[in-house]
């Protein structure tokens, strides 16, 4: 059953994602025949899944469909991220971390979801990164189906590099960060609205700036390099940000605690991961007809957005 957006949220949905709550359910109905008649894909078609895609594709039902085609081919393209996806104690060792924080109420001015990354977290000896993004995976996606916030605002990224020497740097995996940076562009449920980078210590600047160069290149959303935390002040504010970051919202300690009880509460969920992906030797190679492409009369709306 949906929940019931506040009257904040639901303006937004309207005015920025076109969502109209009297034509959710026909777009839930179309997309399931659709998946229904995709001989190679195994998708999920729970009401909070479809509308967390619905809103990332802002209601274009084409958009959605390539959206969730492409989320489940990336089974078979990047299992070291989309492969057993299994709630394990090695998993809430890795929320434990902290290194990837996603609070459940700290709230941007513009209502976006406060995301925190702390690389400086991750000891390469003890944990890869694909452990790390294996878990980030996870945790979009039930943050995707649980924060409305996320869903309809998007999120707001803080990138903290305190702690992040120059040789955990060399042993930074490029390659499988571009892969990681692929499928949360082109797949992931969750819209970025903006980056901020903070706390980059001297040594590795010249790294960063490369990737910051690289991405801010392929990317529509604002990625802003501060000097400090102090300087979040002047973008995000103080009642936003948790109190380890100078704000008055809170702790990060309560949102790990937060996720690993949502991670726990997902174990079900999860468990029925085998069930999905895609059979690669079953994709169509026809050409679409404009019907299938677009459903009787139009119906797969086809959107201007950006």
């Amino acid at each position: 059953m949906r929940r019931p957006l506040s009257p904040t949220l639901a303006k937004l949905a309207e005015q920025e994602l076109n969502e109209t709550p009297d034509r959710i359910q026909q777009d839930i109905i179309i997309l399931r025949v659709w998946i229904r008649q995709q001989p190679h894909l195994r998708a999920r078609t729970e009401d909070d899944f479809l509308i967390a895609f619905l809103r990332r594709c802002r209601y274009s039902l084409e958009e959605t469909k390539r959206r969730l085609d492409r989320y489940f081919s990336y089974y078979n393209l990047f299992p070291e991220i989309m492969s057993n996806r299994y709630i394990t104690q090695r998993l809430l060792d890795v929320n434990r971390l902290g290194m990837f924080i996603y609070p459940d109420l700290p709230k941007c001015d513009n209502r976006t979801a406060l995301f925190i990354a702390r690389f400086g977290r991750l000891d390469p000896n003890q944990y890869s990164l694909r452990e790390i993004y294996h878990f980030t995976s996870m945790a979009m996606e039930i943050v995707a189906l649980e924060n409305d916030y996320a869903s309809v605002a998007g999120i707001c990224e803080i990138i903290d590099l305190e702690g992040v020497s120059s040789d955990k740097m060399r042993r930074f995996d490029k390659q499988f960060f571009r892969r990681w940076w692929s499928w949360l562009h082109d797949c992931s449920p969750l819209r970025i609205k903006e980056v901020y980078v903070i706390n980059m210590p001297k040594d590795i600047q010249g790294s960063i700036m490369y990737l910051y160069n690289m991405l801010s290149m392929q990317v529509n959303y604002p990625i802003r390099v501060l000097k400090n935390a102090e300087e979040l002040f002047d973008h995000i504010g103080k009642s936003s940000l948790p109190e380890e970051y100078g704000g008055t919202n809170g702790h990060l300690n309560e949102s790990i605690a937060y996720m690993e009880d949502l991670l726990n509460s997902y174990r079900g969920y999860f468990e029925q991961e085998y069930k999905y992906g895609t059979i690669e030797e079953l994709r169509p190679v026809e050409m679409a007809t404009y019907e299938a492409e677009f459903g009787v009369n139009g119906s797969f709306r086809r959107l201007n957005w950006d």
